[in-house]
């Protein structure tokens, strides 16, 4: 009958008219403060890693399409691929087959 009664206590109310939480009752609202301080800092910090993962995806995304266009450019910028390129439009510019003479 004692589990009973706590039971009908706790659901009613009752509880909350006795002398010993009511002496309680700022160590009580603290505690729950704490906890759901800690419950939003767990959040924030799981937002927190959430968006630090999708900005290092991105950052990786970012450097593969940096190199790989660095690639082009540096093939495509090639004293042979420049003379192909030239041909192909039917430029009369010709490839010098010669090195350069150099001034001193």
């Amino acid at each position: 009958m004692a589990l009973r009664d706590l039971i009908r206590e706790i659901l009613s109310g009752e509880f909350l008219k006795k002398g010993w939480f009511k002496e309680q009752l700022k160590i009580v609202v603290l505690i729950a403060s704490l906890i759901f301080l800690y419950i939003y800092c767990d959040y924030l910090g799981q937002m927190q890693q959430h968006k630090l993962s999708t900005l290092q995806k991105e950052l990786q995304d970012a450097h593969y399409i940096q190199t790989t266009l660095n690639a082009e450019l540096v093939s495509s910028t090639r004293q042979s691929a420049i003379s192909q390129s030239l041909s192909e439009r039917g430029s009369k510019v010709k490839e010098s087959k010669t090195a350069p003479t150099r001034i001193e």
